[in-house]
C-alpha cells in the first residue's frame, strides 16, 4: 500500500534501508466488528476499572497539534515504534526521543500547568486521505484515511473502593488496553458507546444513529504496589482493582483515571477506524491510551484531597496560572508542531545500526524484554511496611451515567460539551 508523497517518511521506511515488520499482514477491519449502536445491548466489554466511589477531580487539556507514530513508553528511542499514528494532549513536545528533562521542558495543553503526555491511535475516516500517504504509520503501515479530531475530551480522576486513596505519584506510566490485543487476547481494555444509549459499551464499533456522538472511554489501573514507576510489561507496577472498586490488602489506591474521547458527527455506516499495528488490522479491541503522569506535588496532593472528602474539583489554570500554556522553552526540546515536521525529524532518527526494526512490543501484552524506563524508587517503603489501610467513611457508590446534570463540569475551552460518560462495565461472562 501507500504511493508517493511524504517524502521523508517514504524515505524513512523504505529508503533508508529499514524494514518494519508485518507489513504484508495489512487489512480492513472486518464487517464483524461493527455493530449497529441499537444492538449494542447484547455486548458486553471485556474492560475493567470504571466502577467510583468518593470525589473526583478533573483536568482539561487540548489536543495538541502534532502526531507521530512513536511510543516513548513502549518503545522509548525508537522511531515509528507504533506503527500507527496517535493523537496527542497535554504535553506538546511528546516523541519517541522524550524524557522526563525535555517532557517537562515542553509547553502544554493542559490550563492546569501539568505537561502529561497523553496519547491514543487517531480515528480516520476512510472515506478521506490523511497527511501520510507514502509515510511510516500511515499507508506504508496500512493506516488510510483522514485524521477525525475529537469533539471534546474528558479527564477525571475518581476514587473507588471504601479505603482513602494516596496522590498519584509524580512520573508513573499509565496505560489502559493494548494495541496487540488483537493477536494476543490479552489485557484487553476496548470501550465504545454512543451518546444517548444509556451508558451500554460495547469493545466494538459502534454505529451511532443520526445525532448521536461516538465515544472512546479509557480506564486506567489504580492499585499501587507502591515502589514503583514502570515495570517491564508496563501492568504490574499499578493494576485494576476488583469489580467492586476495592484494592488488594497489599497496595496502594490511588485516583482512577477515565478519558473520554467523543466525536460529535462521526462517519456513517462502516467508514471509520482506528489506527493500529499491519497485523491487527484496526481490530476494536486494540484500542488503547497512555500517558506519564506529570503534575506537581501540590496538585496531586490537592486532587487527592477532593477525592477523600468526595467533592467533585476541576483545576483550572488558576490553580497555576503562570505555568499553564505554551512557553518559549518548548522550542529548546524535541516537538513536532506538524505532521509534516513529525516525518522530517523522524526520519533519519531512532533506528537500530543494523537497519532491521523489531517492534514485537506495545500495550501491556507481549511487552517481555522491554526495559522499565523508571527505576524503583529509592528509599520507599512498599505497603506492606504502611500499616494497616485507612478507611473513608462510608462512601457512596457512584455511577456516572449520561445525561446527568448534576455531573456536569462545563465544557472544554473551545470545544462542545462531552455527552453523559458511560457506566461502570464487569468482565465478559460475568
Amino acid at each position: 500500500m501507500g504511493g508517493s508523497g511524504g517524502g521523508a517518511g517514504q524515505g524513512g521506511g523504505q529508503g533508508g534501508g529499514q524494514e518494519f515488520p508485518n507489513r504484508d499482514k495489512i487489512g480492513r477491519a472486518c464487517v464483524q466488528e461493527y455493530v449497529d449502536a441499537g444492538q449494542a445491548r447484547s455486548f458486553q466489554s471485556p474492560g475493567r476499572g470504571g466502577t467510583f466511589s468518593g470525589g473526583s477531580y478533573t483536568i482539561r487539556c487540548g489536543m495538541s497539534s502534532h502526531h507521530n507514530s512513536d511510543n516513548f513508553i513502549i518503545a522509548p528511542g525508537l522511531r515509528n515504534g507504533a506503527q500507527h499514528t496517535h493523537d496527542y494532549a497535554g504535553n506538546e513536545g511528546t516523541n519517541f526521543a522524550s524524557d522526563d528533562e525535555t517532557l517537562e521542558e515542553s509547553s502544554t495543553t493542559c490550563t492546569n500547568g501539568d505537561r502529561h503526555p497523553i496519547f491514543w491511535p487517531v480515528l480516520r475516516d476512510l472515506r478521506g486521505q490523511g497527511p501520510d500517504v507514502g509515510a511510516d504509520g500511515g499507508s506504508l503501515d496500512g493506516n488510510v484515511g483522514s485524521f477525525i479530531e475529537p469533539s471534546s475530551v474528558d479527564y477525571t480522576f475518581h476514587g473507588h473502593g471504601t479505603r482513602r486513596a494516596e496522590a498519584m505519584p509524580l512520573n508513573i506510566a499509565l496505560v489502559s488496553g493494548s494495541a496487540k490485543a488483537g493477536s494476543t487476547g490479552q489485557s484487553i481494555n476496548a470501550k465504545f458507546t454512543c451518546s444517548g444509549s444509556g451508558g451500554q459499551m460495547t469493545d466494538l464499533y459502534p454505529m451511532c444513529p443520526q445525532g448521536s456522538s461516538l465515544q472512546r472511554v479509557y480506564d486506567f489501573p489504580s492499585c499501587w504496589n507502591g515502589q514503583d514507576l514502570d515495570s517491564e510489561r508496563h501492568d504490574t507496577h499499578i493494576v485494576y482493582p476488583d469489580e467492586d472498586g476495592e484494592c488488594a490488602a497489599d497496595s496502594i489506591p490511588v485516583p482512577a483515571l477515565r478519558i473520554t474521547v467523543s466525536y460529535d458527527d462521526p462517519p456513517p455506516g462502516r467508514q471509520f477506524a482506528i489506527d493500529s499495528f499491519p497485523e491487527q488490522q484496526h481490530n476494536p479491541v486494540t484500542d488503547h491510551a497512555l500517558l506519564e503522569y506529570l503534575s506537581s506535588e501540590r496538585r496531586a496532593q490537592e486532587g487527592v484531597e477532593c477525592i477523600n472528602e468526595a467533592r467533585r474539583c476541576l483545576q483550572g489554570p488558576e490553580q497555576d496560572g503562570a505555568a499553564a500554556g505554551s512557553t518559549d522553552a518548548a522550542d529548546q526540546v524535541p516537538r513536532s508542531q506538524t505532521f509534516a515536521h513529525a516525518l522530517a525529524t523522524h526520519a533519519t532518527h531512532g533506528a537500530p545500526a543494523n537497519g532491521a526494526v523489531t517492534h514485537d512490543t506495545h500495550g501491556t501484552a507481549g511487552t517481555a524484554g522491554t526495559a522499565s524506563r523508571h527505576p524503583v524508587i529509592a528509599g520507599v517503603d512498599g505497603p506492606a511496611a504502611r500499616g494497616a489501610p485507612a478507611t473513608m467513611p462510608a462512601p457512596a457508590r457512584v455511577v456516572l451515567t449520561p445525561h446527568d446534570p448534576s455531573l456536569a463540569l462545563g465544557p472544554l475551552p473551545g470545544l462542545a460539551p462531552l455527552p453523559g460518560l458511560a457506566v461502570p462495565l464487569r468482565a465478559r461472562g460475568s
